[in-house]
């Protein structure tokens, strides 16, 4: 299989995704705590500016709540929490990766109202339902998750999302896109970050679609979209970090 594949689809493999992330930076010390999300490991300044910009630009589109219910799907090391868990709202982070919830526990340590579950994308509901947690949310975050799903488990992973949300409910969706055609690096070696590398990097029109068919059906619509940082925080030629809120 080719290691960059432009227009067409492709599969990638989920045991690669893990292993990236469970061996962050594989053995050198990141800089930062951001830098195992947001990458960027020679420069921490930028993952720092661009997770306070992301955080003042999207939570001044949302409502907020102290009773509210918050899910985050793929919340890492619990960078949203720290913000979301300030607020006083119940706060649920899921991620597939141990060594990110590992240091998400730590991060998140002295707060209350919270709890971090082991699961992935596509198996949601079981997830939650394991633990107990069978509600339904009155927000839920994407962050940096579909971009490393094949196309199946993600229309099922936002299918089940959409099963998860209050009659009215807030939507999040965060993700590195392709400003032309879809790319999929498969293995690619990052001198950046020292570690191969595999993602599904989609157009935004196709996300747009998805968003449209799965979400529209049940009363949601897209109230606000764009590129999520200023040009002084950019840094990439091919790809885009976008996002989707979504409100019903």
């Amino acid at each position: 299989m080719e290691n960059r594949v432009s227009g067409n689809k492709i599969d990638i493999s989920y045991e690669n995704t893990l292993e990236f992330f469970e061996h962050r930076g594989n053995g050198k010390e990141l800089k930062h705590k951001y830098n195992y999300v947001l990458f960027q490991d020679e420069n921490p300044e930028l993952a720092i500016l661009r997770d306070s910009q992301e955080k003042q630009k999207i939570s001044n589109l949302l409502t907020w709540n102290k009773e509210e219910m918050l899910l985050d799907i793929g919340c890492g090391i619990g960078r949203w929490g720290e913000f979301i868990l300030e607020r006083g709202v119940r706060y649920i982070g899921i991620d597939y990766s141990k060594n990110l919830l590992n240091i998400a526990k730590k991060n998140l340590e002295s707060y209350n109202n919270k709890k971090l579950i082991h699961g992935s994308f596509q198996e949601i509901l079981s997830c939650l339902s394991k633990e107990e947690e069978n509600t339904k949310f009155d927000k839920i975050f994407i962050n940096g998750v579909m971009m490393y799903l094949n196309d199946s488990d993600l229309k099922k992973g936002l299918v089940d999302v959409a099963a998860l949300c209050k009659e009215s409910c807030e939507i999040y969706i965060k993700e590195s896109m392709a400003l032309d055609e879809r790319l999929t690096l498969n293995q690619i070696y990052s001198e950046s970050l020292t570690q191969n590398y595999t993602a599904i990097y989609r157009s935004i029109s196709e996300y747009r679609r998805l968003i449209e068919t799965i979400f529209g059906e049940d009363g949601f619509e897209i109230v606000n979209e764009g590129a999520l940082f200023e040009e002084t925080l950019k840094n990439r030629r091919e790809t885009l970090d976008y996002y989707f809120v979504i409100r019903r």
